[in-house]
């Protein structure tokens, strides 16, 4: 991912929110982490609409308390289950590793979560970042 890409995605998860401007954190990790996944031709606005698409669904009173991981699999079920939403999957190479992202990362996190045995591990392979967690258990 070229840094101008990248800056690009984290310009565009600033909005404002009841008159404040905020950063939307979880939407700017989850769109650097499909990146990978997008189709050449794909455009980094499509990724961004994307996202903003997410950030809806994770702000509808139901979801707020869901963990972030949850959030992108039924995010993700979404797209393969709403027509409405289907359009997003043509900006990814095979839609289906994006399933299977979003469900590598929500085991490691729950795996990290319940200090399972190679939680670590889990969590390194699905990209997440370990030495955040780290000091929480040391």
């Amino acid at each position: 991912m070229s840094q101008d890409t990248q800056a690009e995605l984290r310009n565009a998860m600033y909005w404002d929110e009841d008159g404040e401007r905020c950063f939307h954190s979880e939407s700017y990790n989850f769109g650097k982490s499909l990146i990978p996944l997008l189709k050449p031709e794909s455009t980094i606005t499509a990724l961004i609409e994307m996202m903003k698409s997410y950030e809806r669904l994770r702000s509808f009173r139901e979801n707020v308390m869901t963990p972030v991981y949850a959030n992108r699999v039924k995010f993700v079920n979404t797209l393969f289950n709403k027509e409405s939403y289907q359009h997003y999957l043509q900006l990814f190479n095979n839609p289906q590793e994006v399933r299977q992202l979003v469900c590598k990362q929500n085991d490691a996190h729950v795996a990290g979560m319940l200090v399972t045995p190679g939680w670590r591990k889990k969590m390194q392979d699905a990209g997440i970042l370990v030495y955040i967690l780290m000091f929480l258990f040391h």
